[in-house]
């Protein structure tokens, strides 16, 4: 299981380096081959996800401590400290689906200096 997480952060270490180096090419928003390549690794870091998630399960016995009301209140976690993630969560949820509003005004608005 520490290899798959060593691995996975390497390997997200070495994207973040790519992603870097290619941020210093000029005329960056001419090259279509990006948008692959973003959506390549958009679909990487899903499956990183996916394998990350399938790694736990199969780690614990195909039995992990958890339902369909969120993560279960052990000893040292009281239902109001399980109250609050799930109001933290929905406030991050909040606050992405607002900024994704503002990414499509900045998609559909055209550029123009002038």
């Amino acid at each position: 299981m520490r290899g798959v997480i060593n691995q996975t952060i390497n390997s997200l270490f070495s994207s973040e380096i790519i992603q870097i180096s290619l941020s210093q090419i000029p005329n960056f928003h001419k090259l279509s081959v990006l948008s692959v390549v973003a959506a390549v690794k958009s679909f990487a870091y899903s499956f990183v996800g996916l394998a990350l998630s399938i790694a736990k399960v199969a780690g614990e016995g195909g039995h992990v401590e958890t339902g369909l009301t969120g993560m279960t209140v052990g000893e040292n976690q009281s239902s109001v400290d399980k109250m609050w993630i799930k109001l933290s969560a929905f406030g991050n949820i909040a606050v992405a689906y607002a900024f994704s509003i503002v990414l499509i005004e900045f998609r559909v608005s055209p550029f123009s200096i002038a």
